[in-house]
């Protein structure tokens, strides 16, 4: 049930339950970015961001203000995001890296949620490699992915927000039966980490 092609779009399942489907799609190739950023939306205007450190409440219509400059240039992702907003969810921003070559291109994809993982018995959806890690002190669920090859696939982490909600942040790599080398869940924390400096 992804909003529009698995190749960009993965990670916005349904928000409350991103961070849990990140193994049911993953990404084709690079050459499909023209089309999903042509076919996003950008969230309606409504004020500028706040000064950091943010609420989710902040970012709920500034979801590409998760990232800055320096994170775009230091993650080698392409400057312009793309923000969309898909009509059963919060607004969503998803950046795309410059690399090419299938075993060195991804896609991150940030997403806010009103969720605060206060009771996760109850979700509905998981995957079979989920585990519960804490970031920074902040509570979280890593859904890693492992292709058939035994390589890493794509990556997803639901991290709870002290002041209240929650966000997801997801590393889509390309194939699907082949992973890649890299650790990618280690780069999907990190950005995440990066992310949770700027909220309160």
């Amino acid at each position: 049930m992804p909003i529009f092609s698995c190749a960009r779009g993965w990670w916005m399942v349904g928000v409350a339950t991103a961070a849990m489907v990140v193994a049911g799609c993953e990404t084709d190739n690079h050459a499909q970015s023209a089309a999903a950023s042509s076919s996003s939306i950008a969230a309606p205007p409504v004020a500028p961001v706040p000064p950091q450190p943010w609420t989710m409440a902040d970012l709920t219509y500034h979801p590409c203000s998760a990232l800055d400059a320096d994170d775009i240039a230091r993650l080698v992702l392409e400057p312009t995001p793309s923000a969309a907003m898909p009509p059963r969810a919060l607004p969503a921003c998803s950046w795309f890296s410059v690399q090419t070559s299938v075993s060195g291109s991804f896609t991150i994809g940030f997403a806010p949620n009103t969720s605060d993982l206060t009771d996760l018995a109850e979700r509905k959806v998981r995957v079979p490699l989920e585990q519960q890690i804490a970031i920074d002190g902040h509570r979280a669920v890593l859904a890693p992915s492992v292709r058939p090859d035994g390589r890493n696939g794509s990556c997803g982490v639901q991290v709870s927000v002290l002041s209240g909600g929650s966000f997801h942040l997801g590393i889509a790599v390309p194939g699907i039966s082949t992973g890649v080398d890299w650790d990618v869940c280690a780069k999907t924390i990190g950005v995440a980490a990066t992310i949770l400096t700027r909220l309160r």
